[in-house]
């Protein structure tokens, strides 16, 4: 089993961002004291199962302090099984790497952090509304490597737009990137393509005609640059957007392409048991008043057959594991004829390839990947 924990607090707000988060941290105590609550409301969740990885995403975690983490991972470890625990991971942004934190995160057993560098470009961090700068993310970087917290991934952000938008600009914007990365020999990247939600500061800019909608032939130009760049350096492109060196996959992140249960804790955070869905409420005021009164404040959908089917083509589709027929089989019964037409069509194309039960998308369907699962879903 699988634990994510969302802490809904933010320095500020990237103009891109839609996630669920604050930027008044005035609820920071109230929301850390309810977040122990609900890890005890949700150990039934679980069924005992023991916990291979914890995830703490948001938000911005790192804003949490040394005892907010004493109190939460007191909590974890007295209502779960943690014996098998194989990774435990952090979002944070370079703004908040310091020593005392690095001291702080090895000592409840954080062993991996997920840096949001998102580009070393200083002028698109501005416009981003990033709070650090490219100088902080250097300083991130060595801070944790000199500190023995060398498993790292870093959060890129490619096919960005720009105020005065050019492509080859942000071409090679995006190979520097790419150049300053490798000089760190890191072993996992995780690369994004920039997308613009009509919620976000970005989508009332595209409707107000201060910046353009990302195109999508810029953007598959860079996600090619950033694909033969990372995979000529070693890496490998374990999943659309998350590569790789020397097998070190995000275990977590894999436990939601692989189609494993996960307990999600806090504001926003989502659960699923392969029966089920649920969310919890995306208010801060009103999740702490609910949990302080015992109830969990979540809304729950149940599968249908084609959901679950429809959920693992999307998910695993976009991996090197791919699907299984066999698995598909043990959910439905007979896969309908339609399935298998669509699937020659696909494999016709070059998109996708079959051996035996096992189906992958090609290299180059990779950038298609949530479409052929579309072509492929049962009704």
């Amino acid at each position: 089993m699988h634990l994510y924990i969302h802490i809904p607090f933010c320095k500020q707000a990237c103009y891109y961002c839609d996630f669920h988060f604050s930027t008044n941290l005035s609820l920071k105590d109230k929301m850390v004291d309810a977040i122990c609550t609900e890890i005890e409301l949700q150990k039934e969740y679980l069924q005992k199962k023991k916990l291979q990885t914890i995830y703490f995403g948001g938000g911005t975690p790192s804003l949490l302090t040394g005892g907010d983490f004493e109190k939460i991972f007191f909590a974890i470890s007295k209502f779960y099984d943690v014996s098998s625990l194989e990774e435990t991971t952090i979002e944070t942004n370079p703004d908040d790497i310091n020593l005392e934190k690095i001291s702080d995160w090895k000592s409840f057993g954080i062993d991996r952090v997920s840096l949001g560098i998102q580009t070393f470009d200083d002028d698109l961090l501005k416009f981003m509304n990033r709070a650090h700068d490219s100088h902080q993310s250097k300083l991130a970087l060595d801070l944790l490597l000199n500190n023995n917290l060398e498993n790292i991934t870093i959060d890129l952000i490619y096919a960005k737009n720009a105020k005065t938008f050019d492509i080859e600009k942000q071409n090679n914007i995006l190979k520097n990137d790419l150049e300053i990365i490798e000089k760190y020999n890191l072993n996992h990247i995780s690369a994004y393509n920039l997308t613009i939600e009509e919620s976000t500061v970005f989508g009332k800019w595209v409707k107000q005609k201060k910046i353009e909608p990302i195109g999508e032939d810029y953007a598959a130009e860079q996600y090619d640059i950033l694909v033969n760049n990372l995979t000529g350096h070693g890496f490998e492109q374990y999943e659309v957007s998350n590569f790789a060196k020397n097998g070190n996959y995000a275990l977590h992140n894999s436990a939601y392409w692989k189609n494993e249960e996960y307990l999600g804790i806090g504001p926003s955070a989502h659960s699923y048991n392969l029966a089920s869905r649920q969310a919890n409420i995306s208010n801060n005021s009103k999740y702490i008043a609910s949990i302080e009164s015992g109830n969990i404040p979540f809304s729950i959908e149940n599968l249908s057959i084609s959901d679950k089917i429809n959920d693992y083509l999307l998910c695993g589709l976009r991996t090197i594991w791919g699907i299984d027929t066999k698995k598909i089989s043990q959910i439905v019964g007979e896969i309908p004829q339609t399935f298998w037409d669509t699937l020659n069509i696909l494999k016709n194309q070059n998109l996708v390839v079959q051996s035996g039960n096992s189906i992958k998308i090609t290299s180059k369907g990779r950038i298609f990947s949530d479409r052929i699962a579309s072509d492929l879903f049962f009704d």
